[in-house]
């Protein structure tokens, strides 16, 4: 049986509204059709075929529903599973189950992806790391962290570990590395400037 895209696609949509954990406010619908979104784009990029084509599609909608229950650890193991037991039910084929599922564990940092599929999905997961609204969504980031560990995070140490973390990243496809990397750049030269005011200021007044 062949799993009719916009089917699927109102069938997620409705689990998402079901499933999802209240307090997951980073990793939630709209994160999820951003990715949905840029594996579309890559995908057209490369010129994958259609089936691949599809298995991206699927796999951007299940990459993150391992948080479904609100537990971030091993949330990509997990999505992994629920995502093969879902195909199954949908009768997908077992080596596009496996396609799908193999790019949602390369998604765990540190990423690891082995083939051009697992580098679209990848690269789409944290495309946002080169958008204009990078600084606003990893407060987001944040919030979700502090809401799911039960302790508030400093603003300042959090934006620490951000500009590391974006320090330390690489895109994967040559496409991320073209148009991606320069803003991701940028993103950063400003994420530095700010540290670097709040802790000019942070010095003035101790």
């Amino acid at each position: 049986m062949k799993i009719e895209l916009d089917k699927f696609e109102s069938w997620i949509r409705e689990m998402f509204s079901i499933q999802l954990h209240p307090q997951v406010c980073f990793h939630d619908l709209n994160h999820t059709l951003f990715i949905v979104e840029k594996v579309n784009e890559l995908g057209r990029y490369y010129q994958l075929p259609r089936e691949e084509m599809e298995d991206l599609f699927f796999a951007g909608w299940f990459h993150d529903i391992g948080y479904w229950d609100g537990d971030p650890v091993e949330h990509e193991a997990q999505g992994a599973e629920m995502a093969a037991g879902f195909l199954r039910n949908f009768e997908h084929e077992p080596e596009r189950i496996n396609r799908i599922t193999s790019a949602i564990l390369a998604t765990k940092m540190p990423q690891s992806p082995k083939n051009l599929f697992e580098q679209i999905l990848c690269d789409s997961d944290l495309y946002h790391l080169s958008s204009e609204q990078w600084y606003e969504l990893t407060l987001l980031l944040k919030e979700e962290r502090e809401v799911l560990i039960g302790d508030e995070l400093n603003l300042l140490d959090w934006l620490k570990i951000s500009r590391d973390f974006v320090n330390s990243h690489q895109y994967h496809t040559d496409y991320a590395k073209q148009y991606l990397e320069p803003k991701k750049r940028a993103n950063l030269a400003k994420l530095d400037g700010i540290i670097h005011e709040m802790t000019t200021t942070n010095s003035t007044i101790d």
